[in-house]
């Protein structure tokens, strides 16, 4: 007796990987002194913009969107989430607000779904806006600080 099978080949991997690849940088900056300040955004794009009494200044420091690059076989539903802002903390004192986002895939919540191969990268661009107060507030100096991007998969 003969028995003919068929053996069914394996699903694609489910295992994202995610790796944090260029950092959002605003350049330089200053504001008018003895203002309140006001809002430099950079979206994901990487294109920078100001608001209020902030001066956009071009002294070769980058001005660029944070990338992420996902991995994840194609035909899978992912969220993506960020918190709304994060505080940045100064060289020289003071803190600055960064409201995250969006991304190039859209706002926290957002989905997309996964349409590249397997062994493909998605560039996942996210751009933010940082609230700038006064000098007294927000000394000069560097600003640093960290987010998150969480990608659940549906």
């Amino acid at each position: 007796m003969h028995a003919n099978a068929q053996v069914l080949p394996q699903p694609p991997q489910r295992t994202a990987t995610v790796t944090a690849t260029q950092s959002l940088e605003f350049g330089d900056l200053t504001i008018l002194p003895g203002s309140a300040g006001g809002t430099v955004s950079v979206d994901y794009t990487g294109s920078r913009s100001a608001s209020g009494s902030v001066i956009l200044l071009n002294l070769g420091s980058a001005v660029r969107p944070a990338i992420f690059e996902y991995k994840l076989c194609p035909g899978r539903l992912v969220a993506v989430s960020y918190p709304a802002s994060v505080t940045l903390n100064g060289s020289a004192g003071g803190t600055l607000t960064l409201n995250i986002g969006p991304t190039s895939v859209g706002v926290s919540g957002d989905t997309f779904v996964s349409n590249k191969g397997c062994d493909e990268i998605r560039q996942i661009a996210v751009g933010g806006t940082l609230l700038v107060g006064s000098m007294a507030a927000n000394p000069r100096g560097y600003y640093t600080g960290t987010f998150q991007l969480t990608f659940i998969q549906q």
